[in-house]
């Protein structure tokens, strides 16, 4: 059966989230909760950052806190884990966005973005056709990205936000 692409990246971050133990974790545009939610357990302190709160009744199981991507709301190196899905892609300043979740993980933590794959299989057919994707991009009412990035292009923003053992897996 062919799941959606929704049901496969959830099902990604469903397997990351079960290795996750003791953390304190902070998922930057958190939205719904839905992909936080996925962190709230296995001993984890989860802390969900957004503009407004959009977290619904059945995914509250983690601190909400209202704040911006580009001024973080926490002292240095405070997190063992930041996350963050579907979200740089929306952003104005992507620099600033990962020069603060740098600056907020600590030395030895790690950072999981997802993000969409401007290389992806339905940008290329749609380029096969001569209609190119072009940024902005308006994928609907509330849902625009900014830039999309191939994998070199997102390696490179995250050297210059600081990071230094970046591993990107695209599909």
């Amino acid at each position: 059966m062919i799941s959606s692409c929704k049901d496969a990246v959830k099902g990604q971050i469903e397997k990351i989230a079960m290795g996750v133990k003791n953390a304190k974790i902070l998922d930057i545009g958190c939205g719904d909760g839905e992909y936080t939610s996925l962190f709230c357990k296995n001993g984890n302190e989860v802390i969900g950052l957004d503009l407004k709160n959009y977290v619904k009744p059945e995914y509250k199981k983690f601190e909400f806190v209202k704040g911006n991507a580009k001024d973080l709301p926490f002292p240095n190196e405070s997190f063992d884990l930041v996350i963050s899905f579907d979200v740089i892609e929306h952003v104005e300043d992507d620099e600033a966005f990962l020069a603060e979740a740098y600056r907020v993980v600590k030395k030895r933590g790690r950072i999981l973005l997802e993000t969409p794959n401007r290389e992806r299989l339905s940008h290329k057919l749609i380029k096969l056709v001569g209609k190119p994707a072009q940024y902005p991009l308006v994928l609907g009412d509330d849902c625009i990205h900014i830039r999309e990035y191939t994998k070199e292009e997102l390696e490179d923003r995250f050297q210059k936000a600081g990071f230094k053992d970046i591993y990107i897996q695209h599909g």
